[in-house]
């Protein structure tokens, strides 16, 4: 078991994904989500599993998809433990019977989607009465990102929307949910410094890579959390929101 612990722990930091701006946001929202032993939890867009791994630690029964078939063998490898299963499927359309989830998670996938509001149907739909929606989204709303730079991340890593809490909270309302909370997440222009150095390991070898992205978690989370303590964004890189299926 600490073998399994140990390989997982630096396999995740020799990962190009494993980086400030993800475990900024990915931290909060597990601490949100808060999964309870026996709950039915289902991960939109799991990728590798890393996060469905930690889930499934805190005693929930998880069910992964994603269409991304080459992160999906990396999941059934690596994180099909205690129960928790992978599908290739697609978000819109999930063999998944009707009321049968306490909770759906997706980390920053819904700007990627197509269509958003027919997940959120379809989403709607497999949730029990009262089950949770817990989403990360990118916003970008932050002053110091440019246009270019949204076209830019359109471009090369296939985003097309950006969200607020006000255009969220509305397709959550028409999907059949009740927004409970939101929270902006890395809003102060020192996230913003922090950012552009974890975009610039995505070019070093991966070795050092991994180093510079450690410090980086490492420094960056302290100095974030006294930059911005006692505050509350209102814009940020990341959007992070929780909802009740009405």
């Amino acid at each position: 078991m600490l073998l399994d612990r140990l390989r997982s722990y630096f396999r995740v930091r020799m990962r190009r994904e494993w980086h400030f701006r993800r475990l900024m946001e990915t931290s909060p929202a597990m601490r949100w989500l808060d999964a309870k032993p026996g709950e039915r939890i289902l991960d939109i867009g799991c990728g590798d599993g890393t996060y469905d791994y930690r889930i499934n630690r805190q005693g929930a029964q998880v069910v992964g998809f994603d269409i991304a078939r080459y992160k999906l063998r990396t999941a059934v490898k690596h994180h099909a433990r205690g129960g928790t299963i992978y599908l290739d499927a697609n978000a819109e359309k999930m063999p998944i019977r009707s009321r049968s989830c306490d909770a759906v998670v997706s980390f920053c996938v819904f700007e990627h989607l197509e269509n958003d509001s027919a997940v959120l149907t379809e989403v709607h739909r497999i949730l029990r009465d009262g089950g949770r929606l817990l989403l990360t989204l990118d916003s970008m709303s932050n002053p110091e990102v440019s246009n270019a730079h949204r076209d830019r991340l359109k471009v090369e890593h296939g985003v097309r929307q950006f969200y607020t809490v006000p255009e969220i909270s509305a397709k959550m309302t028409a999907g059949g949910f009740r927004l409970t909370r939101s929270r902006y997440l890395m809003g102060s222009p020192l996230d913003f410094k922090l950012i552009r150095l974890s975009y610039a390991t995505e070019t070093m070898n991966k070795v050092y890579a991994a180093l510079v992205r450690t410090f980086l978690v490492s420094a960056g989370r302290l100095v974030s959390m006294i930059a911005g303590r006692g505050k509350t964004p209102n814009t940020g890189w990341t959007l992070m929101v929780e909802g009740i299926r009405s």
